[in-house]
């Protein structure tokens, strides 16, 4: 008896439900919009993932450096960690999920964050008949130490202050202020880096004598929104030695005029007396100090 055709049609049918199912599914590599912010010394987390979640225990996953000469960050292929030609700067700090990746998770997780870590990053994903990546900023970031003031002695009639400020990333700006809150003009910041190129800045300004003697020092990071401060108080009795005409002055009035007109017929004729001896004025000042 011949079928009516509906046998061949449920064959066909079943050929493509086997089709269907054995064909490797295509996907989406997903990351952050936002930046990734990274403490330095701290671990982070750089999210990459796969839409579904299908496993990717069996895909190749690259995690590369964007704008590098030198580019793995880490390799994972054939089921195994491929790291021989990773940036020597990453090895010994980067790892994946293993149990995440069945889940589609391929996120890398990066030890001991540095400074060197800031920058943009590509997760890489790749099966046998399909590929995709996704694109991630990382900013990393050090808040430094309160701000340290010092005094660099006399100069040019007001008193020298220098403040230190270090551990910073990015750049920080440092500025001086008077008691109001204006700011006072300075000398340039200098910058310089530590041992984990961290930046050290340093600014140098000199003061002079005013009503209350208080003076800020303050490190301004905008982009992390952090702001330190540290203020110095000096007494006014310190500008006298800054200014020696008042200190002049101040002898004078407090001698009053006979007193000084005696000391000074006294001087007068101490260095005749001594100038005869052949000495110098060196001497004749040693003699009436002493």
């Amino acid at each position: 008896m011949k079928g009516d055709g509906s046998e061949y049609l449920c064959l066909i049918l079943l050929l493509l439900h086997q089709t269907s199912v054995s064909r490797p599914e295509k996907f989406q590599v997903l990351g952050p919009a936002d930046p990734v912010v990274a403490d330095v010394g701290e671990d982070v987390v750089l999210p990459c993932y796969l839409k579904p979640n299908i496993s990717a225990e069996d895909m190749h996953v690259e995690w590369i450096r964007l704008q590098s000469t030198d580019r793995l960050v880490h390799l994972y292929q054939e089921r195994e960690n491929r790291n021989e030609k990773q940036i020597p700067s990453y090895r010994g700090r980067t790892a994946l999920f293993p149990e995440e990746l069945k889940k589609g998770n391929t996120s890398l997780k990066l030890t001991g964050v540095r400074v060197s870590d800031d920058g943009q990053y590509k997760c890489f994903i790749q099966s046998d008949l399909w590929y995709d990546d996704a694109s991630l900023l990382v900013e990393v970031r050090a808040v430094g130490t309160d701000p340290v003031i010092s005094m660099e002695g006399y100069r040019e009639g007001g008193i020298g202050l220098l403040c230190e400020s270090k551990g910073w990333h990015p750049e920080p700006e440092l500025i001086w202020l008077d008691s109001e809150g204006h700011r006072l003009p300075a000398g340039p910041t200098e910058t310089l880096r530590d041992s984990m190129d961290l930046f050290i800045v340093r600014r140098s300004v000199i003061i002079q004598e005013g009503d209350t003697n208080r003076f800020t020092c303050q490190v301004q990071q905008q982009q992390l929104n952090q702001e330190k401060e540290t203020e110095f108080h000096i007494h006014a009795e310190m500008f006298q030695r800054a200014h020696p005409w008042k200190v002049a002055f101040a002898v004078f009035f407090t001698l009053g005029v006979p007193a000084v007109i005696g000391l000074a017929v006294l001087i007068h004729y101490h260095v005749k007396l001594h100038r005869k001896k052949g000495e110098t004025l060196i001497h004749v000042c040693y003699w009436i100090l002493k």
